[in-house]
């Protein structure tokens, strides 16, 4: 186990459980992203930088068949005038908790770099990750859930908060997601066939 999932363990402990370990992530994020002190989660209009996690509100310009109202996204790049990401969302617990542990490990130099010093709970000043869509693709297409890669319309994202590479354990904790027009289990089936 890495720090993502060490961490997991240590807010479950100290919160007597999982689900209230959830609980307080949430309320943490909540009151952070709202805070003008604290700087672990930052309300930004910026585009993506790719290894941040950022949470918004997302209104497609299309009506699809389905679209997650709150996403969660681990950026991974921009694409042309869009922002591509894995919607960690749309993942079951384990793979999300192992994806977000796996990348921190293997980032970890990088991250160190990123939040020495003033940075260390500062978003807005930490450095991004070399994380590459081929890189992600295949990690996700092992397990099966490639279909969480998806791009987003800057124009079409509103309430953008960005989180601290130090918080993703939270982030991993939080359940936000608000899928319209289906549940998680026909997203997954429907990428399945």
């Amino acid at each position: 186990m890495g720090y993502v999932k060490d961490r997991i363990e240590e807010l479950s402990k100290s919160a007597g459980s999982k689900v209230n370990a959830r609980r307080d992530a949430e309320n943490w994020f909540e009151e952070t992203s709202r805070s003008r002190r604290m700087n672990e989660a930052k309300r930004t209009r910026d585009r993506f930088l790719p290894g941040k996690i950022y949470v918004f509100d997302y209104d497609p310009k299309h009506d699809n068949e389905w679209y997650d109202r709150n996403p969660v996204v681990l950026a991974i790049e921009r694409v042309g005038g869009n922002d591509l990401g894995i919607n960690l969302n749309l993942l079951p617990v384990q793979v999300k908790e192992d994806l977000l542990d796996d990348l921190y490990t293997r980032f970890e130099g990088q991250i160190k770099n990123a939040t020495t010093g003033a940075k260390k709970n500062n978003v807005t000043a930490q450095l991004p990750l070399r994380l590459t869509y081929e890189g992600m693709k295949n990690y996700l297409k092992r397990h099966g859930f490639d279909f969480a890669i998806r791009q987003y319309i800057p124009e079409r994202k509103s309430r953008q908060t960005v989180v601290s590479y130090n918080r993703w354990p939270e982030m991993s904790l939080c359940d936000f997601i608000d899928l319209n027009g289906a549940t998680v289990q026909q997203v997954r089936a429907l990428f399945n066939k």
